[in-house]
């Protein structure tokens, strides 16, 4: 029994042999493949035989769930929706279009009016959208009540008929405006808007024409002179304009006879743009071409058919010198006394530049008709900047300014000839002429005039030696000596004549020796 548990205990503290691994479950084989297919080609030598995925992990790889199926049917659903929420909103952008080709009322370009905010700005009265509502400008809003109530009992037509006419454009109207759709404004407020300040604006040109002094007794218009002639400057800027279409369309419910709006608005714009609009370019502005103030304030200056370039295509960026280097080069200023300040000719030496008139206002005026070409006219036709170009090119410094003042080219109403410059030099930051400059021709032949060195010389000598008449017999004089001198030097004495017979004179010895009566007379 004690040898039984003897051998029991020494068999527990031995180790147990290891436990057999259970066999592996056997090898599902793939179905054969179906008779219809070929038999699969064996893989080429050295190559390790295709492993097959199980079903299970090829789902995990490849494969979707059910409900993986259906997580991304909803997602589908659910992308589908905002495709079609992006396309409706995109279908009400391209309804209300930011752009339209009637578009020619324009906000002023950033860069434009950094240079002079003052310059696009309305001072007294709004017009139109852009500066609508504004605090400093609602003092004219009940001038503009006043107005409308006194267009009434005279046209003897009511609101309502104004309001049809309106009716009738207002697409069209506001396809006339840029970015109309960033001013908050309702259909109501638009259409009041529009027409107070239409109805204004023809009440100017009346009263301004044909009213008697009773009748404008208590105005705050036209007995305040400082106060109109600001309101005629604040309705010729880009940025506070009305179709000049819709104001047509009011005059011609106004009874009056032999008298159209074309003919009021040059009258009003030939009082305060006097050196501007000339009389000769009433009959060129064409009624149904005309875009709004501006555009007819651009009508009344337009270069000549002989001025534009028949090669469109012909572009030059040589400068044009100053006029102190022109007049250093022997050219001529001279003011043809034409009424086109565009009529610019170079022939002969002589520059023709029609007379401007440089006053505080001046560069309202071009700064407008400057920032609506760019807007409007993209590359061609930039008539305005063109001429701006060509005399920034002229006047780059006061004594610039001193030539043509002198000969009457500038007619300047500012304190200083350097303010003139420095005005004019404002002028042309940021200005993009046109690719069909009409002043390119001129350009090019005051250059070529001035590469001549003949005409640097004769200048240098006319401008030196002959400002008085003392000082040039005295060049004279000095000049005829010396041929006498060279003469008498240089000739040999075998020119010599005397008696008729060439010969030597008589007088040899003498080295210098006068000519004597017998040898050599």
């Amino acid at each position: 029994m004690a040898d039984e548990v003897t051998r029991h205990s020494t068999s527990s503290s031995e180790p147990s042999p290891p436990v057999p691994a259970p066999p592996p479950p056997p090898r599902r084989l793939l179905p054969p493949p179906p008779a219809s297919l070929p038999p699969s080609r064996p893989p080429p030598p050295g190559t390790s035989p295709p492993t097959h995925t199980p079903p299970s992990r090829r789902r995990e790889i490849g494969g979707t769930s059910r409900t993986d199926q259906q997580i991304m049917d909803r997602s589908h659903e659910d992308s589908s929706l905002d495709i079609d929420e992006i396309a409706i909103s995109m279908e009400d952008l391209i309804t209300n279009k930011a752009f339209s080709w009637e578009c020619c009322i324009y906000r002023v370009p950033a860069r434009l009016r950094r240079l002079n905010e003052e310059a696009f700005t309305p001072r007294v009265v709004s017009i139109g959208p852009f500066h609508h509502g504004k605090e400093n400008l609602k003092a004219m809003e009940h001038h503009k009540i006043m107005y409308l109530q006194q267009f009434l009992e005279r046209s003897k037509v009511n609101v309502g008929d104004l309001i049809n006419v309106f009716e009738g454009y207002e697409t069209k109207l506001r396809d006339c405006y840029a970015e109309i759709e960033t001013i908050d404004l309702s259909k109501e407020d638009f259409a009041k808007m529009i027409i107070l300040d239409a109805v204004f604006i023809i009440m100017v040109l009346l009263k301004f024409v044909g009213e008697s002094n009773e009748s404008l007794h208590g105005e705050q218009i036209f007995f305040r002179p400082w106060k109109f002639v600001d309101v005629v400057w604040d309705i010729c800027l880009l940025e506070n304009q009305l179709p000049f279409f819709l104001l047509q369309k009011l005059f011609e419910l106004y009874p009056i006879k032999n008298c159209t709006i074309m003919e009021l608005t040059f009258d009003l714009l030939k009082e305060v743009w006097t050196n501007w609009v000339k009389e000769d370019s009433r009959e060129r502005i064409n009624c149904s071409g005309v875009l709004h103030f501006v555009d007819f304030l651009r009508m009344c200056q337009q270069p000549s058919k002989h001025h534009l370039p028949k090669d469109k295509t012909r572009f030059s960026s040589a400068p044009v010198p100053t006029a102190m280097e022109l007049h250093q080069s022997g050219v001529k200023f001279k003011n043809p006394g034409r009424n086109s300040l565009f009529d610019i000719r170079f022939s002969n030496g002589i520059l023709e530049i029609p007379q401007l008139e440089i006053h505080a206002r001046t560069e309202i005026l071009f700064k407008n008709l400057q920032a609506f070409e760019q807007c409007h006219h993209m590359y061609e036709d930039k008539f305005v900047s063109d001429y701006i170009s060509f005399i920034s090119c002229l006047v780059r410094a006061p004594n610039d300014v001193g030539v043509l003042a002198r000969n009457e080219n500038l007619k300047i109403m500012l304190n200083s000839d350097e303010v003139v410059s420095k005005l004019v030099y404002n002028l042309d930051k940021e200005n993009v002429v046109s690719a069909n400059n009409f002043l390119i021709g001129i350009c090019e032949d005051l250059n070529s005039h001035c590469r001549k060195r003949r005409h640097n010389w004769m200048a240098t000598l006319k401008q030196d030696y002959f400002k008085n008449p003392w000082t040039a017999i005295s060049v004279a004089a000095a000049a005829f000596l010396l041929i006498l001198t060279v003469t008498q030097t240089v000739m040999p004495e075998s020119m010599v004549v005397g008696d008729g017979v060439q010969g030597a004179c008589r007088q040899r010895s003498r080295r210098w020796h006068v000519p004597c009566r017998d040898c050599c007379l």
